[in-house]
């Protein structure tokens, strides 16, 4: 039995066929805004998901179940994608049914940091693991929670929504209308907003800027990544203001959730022991020792799979909630 995961972001879309295991079988990718809102792209997936299987000669009668991850803000109970900001055009889609109507097979879809933390979970190298918390620190900071083996979802679809713990009330403000949230200190778009400023502002002369080939607009974590390395004064600085929020706001999580396991994905996977051996060290400012020392602290092992995967992933929460897997 096949299993279809989609994977719906605000630069590319991406569909996949794989199993039960996270075995990936074929996976294609198509870019989101030319597609201009979910009237198109939905159609789009479907076309994309026909050309997976024709590629790979798989009959649709052997497709077990579909899953969607999707940006929040989302309705689980309605099956759609509520408002999310990066994506005009798809506010309210109905993904749920559509890919029901469209492939008649049973379809789960959830928001993309649940959907990676249960992919993480299913398929991870903390496969299992049943108290565990997955952080994307990507673009922003997303955040998923399984719970005694339990994804923890919410009435509203909104629980583990760590980006948007408040770290200081006084803070800079965030696109969610409050202010000093985690995402704000942390997530990779605040962190360039933040360096681009202060480097053309002040003038400064930084590495961070000469891995950028000079050019303002072009500054990321990935340059201030390579900065660091080469012991850049103002990179330094940066660096060690956003080590200590990591640690500020992963220790809140391991106050909230005691997990085994706490999984960092995109920042994390590129700086590797750069990011994690200081975090390690600052963690016991912001939670008791017990929570500290139950707790691994671990880099994704899924990577750049972890768009098929999260989609895969829900696909078998579906049949699993069938009592088929």
């Amino acid at each position: 039995m096949y299993l279809i995961g989609i994977d719906i972001g605000g630069t590319k879309i991406c569909a996949c066929i794989g199993d039960h295991t996270g075995k990936i079988t074929a996976s294609k990718r198509i870019l989101t805004q030319p597609l201009k809102g979910a009237n198109k792209g939905l159609k789009a997936i479907a076309a994309l998901i026909h050309e997976l299987l024709e590629e790979e000669n798989i009959d649709p009668k052997q497709i077990g179940a579909i899953g969607i991850s999707s940006p929040g803000p989302i309705s689980t109970k309605e099956g759609k994608m509520l408002k999310p900001p990066n994506l005009p055009g798809w506010e309210n889609a109905p993904l749920v049914q559509f890919f029901k109507d469209t492939f008649h097979k049973h379809v789960m879809m959830n928001n993309d940091a649940n959907a990676a933390a249960l992919a993480e979970y299913q398929f991870g190298s903390a496969k299992g693991t049943p108290n565990l918390i997955y952080l994307t620190c990507s673009t922003g900071m997303g955040g998923g929670a399984i719970v005694n083996g339990e994804l923890v979802q919410g009435v509203s679809d909104t629980a583990a929504e760590v980006g948007h713990f408040i770290l200081d009330i006084h803070g800079p403000p965030c696109p969610c209308g409050q202010k000093g949230c985690f995402e704000v200190y942390c997530g990779g778009a605040a962190l360039a907003k933040r360096m681009k400023e202060e480097i053309q502002k002040e003038k400064i002369q930084t590495e961070i800027l000469m891995e950028a080939n000079g050019k303002i607009d072009q500054i990321d974590v990935g340059c201030l990544i390579q900065a660091v390395k080469k012991k850049d004064p103002y990179a330094l600085k940066i660096w060690e203001e956003f080590i200590l929020r990591l640690a500020h706001g992963i220790g809140v999580v391991l106050m909230n959730f005691n997990p085994e396991v706490v999984i960092l994905g995109t920042i994390a996977i590129h700086s590797g022991p750069l990011l994690l051996d200081p975090l390690k060290k600052q963690l016991r400012r912001f939670a008791w020792r017990e929570n500290v020392e139950a707790c691994r602290i671990e880099v994704s092992s899924i990577g750049d799979q972890i768009s098929e995967l999260s989609g895969l992933a829900l696909a078998k929460q579906v049949l699993a909630h069938l009592g088929r897997s």
